[in-house]
């Protein structure tokens, strides 16, 4: 149960709210212009683990005082710092968010010896030059009127704050603006003449404490650049990046915050139940070792998954030799495509129980439609959490059910290939029956592009060069193949093989390299499914050839939680199943990793038990 609380320090009332537990307490500061209601999901999530925290309202902010003339963050700070003395608290973990973070790196540089760990989230840092003008921007709280259209103004402001904004968050922002006024301003104020990058290392320096980063790959401070400037002026803090929540990191993301600060703070030997692998940055792109830890607990909303099987995908060899962009991201666990068993649920949690078989959706938060930045930033392993664990959390919403005959092995081959196969040539194609399709090589993408193809009443020619392996194309429903070393100008032998008239589809995955006779391979009205880098990203497209032939051109970026149900729903009604070319032991995923590099016929797959 969260208790709300206040205690008397030397500027006033310090309001706050806490939940009981065990250990050293957490003590959490919020960002503006919200109060610690913020992190009420939170609170409910550690005092379920057992964890004592506490969220202090900032002076200015929810009931506390509203501080006089113009502090500084060193004010702040010390208020806070009363008000955990007022509490009777000798030691305490720090986690802070946005304007928090500020007043928290001033508690930890007055009382580091008192500091067990700092946790920030949601870090501005900016050179004096620059500040001014960030300040600026930001603009001062709107003044009262007497017809009330501050108040519209406040809301419709808020509401711009969020990439997808959802009516609540929006209500309490805009309460928090309206509310903390003066105390905004006096805040922002203060931090933006604060030398936060000579606090911080000034309280490291003095405390010796850990510190660490987490924070959501969408959070503005992310997009801006801010977190890349604090990996390059505090190479040695561990950096982590969770799914989307954008400003509200801990009421949208309380169990990954959670879990974080848990595994952060807890004690080592407790942390080694969980077979993991993760990414780790080196001279030549990132190594993979194992970093076994606890086993996660669901936060509101999520699920936890015993997985049985993953699969690689071209991507994954990319972010490991740098051809695939993590933005910096180190210390994260690879790999997007898992099947397993639900083995927890977290609150709120109904669509799924416990012993239901799943797979991994590519993208957690995108159910259908248009993709949005937030459902782009949600996907799986590239930077992110992946899914190369014993047991993983995943949302509740970034889940598809297995199909019932499926092995947990060819369940884990369709999230990122089989999806983005599905969008290339039904989703974004519109494919027909008749058409013709040309598909590049035979991995993932490819043959599950091949065998939707030819279920669907289509014509697949494959490029391959290899023989043996256009032969089994041709066994799985490729009508015809062209050995591209054989042939080089292959589109003339594409034309030939569509008597001049030109194919309808093109699942282009070559990249660079092969655009060129990919669209000259084009028939009119044809669409190119733009997905692969195999020969380089890039490559330029001549207008001319799309004018004139009616041809579209789609980027295909996998694909939603709709379009993976379809395809399993689809797969399963003809009795198509993943073409799986070889399965690999926990223990051996190098291995794995390099017959996926060799160039796989199919999928390359790992178990993690003996139940795939």
């Amino acid at each position: 149960m969260i208790e709300k609380f206040y205690v008397h320090t030397q500027g006033g009332q310090i309001h706050g709210r806490r939940v009981a537990g065990s250990g050293v307490p957490v003590v959490l500061l919020h960002r503006t212009p919200v109060s610690s209601s913020s992190f009420e999901p939170l609170l409910q999530f550690l005092a379920s683990q057992g964890q004592a925290a506490l969220a202090l309202d900032t002076p200015g902010f929810g009931l506390s005082f509203m501080p006089p003339q113009r502090p500084s963050a060193a004010d702040y700070g010390r208020w806070l710092l009363q008000a955990v003395d007022a509490l009777g608290i000798e030691r305490f973990h720090l986690a802070a968010h946005h304007t928090g973070t500020h007043f928290a790196a001033e508690m930890a540089a007055a009382a580091p010896e008192r500091v067990a760990s700092l946790t920030l989230s949601g870090i501005l840092l900016a050179p004096a030059a620059e500040r001014p003008g960030l300040r600026q921007d930001i603009g001062q709280a709107p003044a009262i009127d007497a017809d009330g259209v501050y108040i519209a103004d406040t809301f419709k402001l808020m509401k711009r704050l969020f990439l997808d904004p959802l009516p609540e968050l929006v209500h309490a922002e805009t309460l928090g603006a309206l509310q903390s006024g003066r105390g905004r301003d006096l805040a922002f104020d203060a931090i933006f003449e604060q030398d936060f990058s000579a606090t911080l290392a000034h309280a490291m320096a003095a405390g010796g404490f850990p510190v660490q980063v987490v924070q959501a790959a969408d959070d503005p401070l992310s997009l801006n650049g801010m977190l890349d400037r604090f990996r390059k002026a505090f190479p040695t803090v561990p950096v982590s990046v969770a799914g989307p929540a954008f400003l509200a990191f801990p009421e949208r993301q309380a169990g990954a915050f959670g879990r974080a600060l848990l595994n952060f703070t807890q004690a080592p030997q407790a942390m080694t139940s969980n077979r993991r692998y993760e990414l780790t940055r080196v001279e030549q792109g990132y190594a993979l070792q194992r970093a076994d830890t606890a086993v996660p607990v669901p936060g509101p909303g999520e699920v936890r998954v015993r997985v049985r099987a993953v699969s690689l995908n071209r991507r994954d060899l990319g972010v490991r030799d740098l051809s695939y962009p993590v933005n910096g991201a180190d210390h994260f666990a690879p790999l997007s495509d898992a099947a397993g068993d639900v083995v927890a649920v977290g609150e709120g949690v109904s669509a799924w129980r416990v012993g239901d078989r799943v797979m991994s959706s590519f993208f957690q938060n995108h159910p259908g439609g248009r993709p949005t930045l937030p459902g782009v930033l949600s996907s799986l392993g590239a930077g992110g959490p992946g899914v190369f664990a014993d047991e993983v959390v995943l949302a509740a919403s970034g889940l598809v059910a297995m199909p019932a005959s499926w092995s947990y092995a060819e369940a884990a081959c369709l999230p990122c290939a089989g999806v983005t196969a599905w969008s290339a040539l039904v989703s974004a194609g519109g494919l027909q029956r008749g058409d013709t399709v040309l598909v590049h090589g035979t991995g993932g993408v490819a043959l599950f592009a091949l065998q939707i193809a030819a279920a669907m009443g289509a014509r697949p020619i494959v490029l391959s060069s290899n023989a043996h392996k256009l032969e089994r194309a041709k066994a799985l429903g490729a009508v015809d193949g062209i050995n591209y070393r054989e042939h080089p100008n292959w589109a003339e032998d594409v034309r030939k093989l569509t008597h001049g008239a030109g194919v309808q589809h093109v699942v282009e995955l070559g990249g660079a390299g092969t655009l060129e006779k990919s669209i000259a391979s084009l028939g009119l009205g044809g669409h190119l499914a733009l997905i692969g880098a195999l020969d380089g990203f890039g490559g330029q497209i001549n207008a001319l050839p799309l004018i004139f032939s009616a041809l579209r051109v789609t980027a295909i970026m996998v694909g939603s939680r709709a379009d993976h149900e379809a395809l399993a729903a689809f797969m399963n009604e003809h009795g198509i199943r993943p073409v799986i070319d070889s399965v690999f032991g926990f223990a051996d995923a190098e291995a794995a990793y390099a017959r996926a590099a060799e160039g796989a016929f199919g999928k390359v797959v790992i178990t993690l038990d003996d139940a795939a």
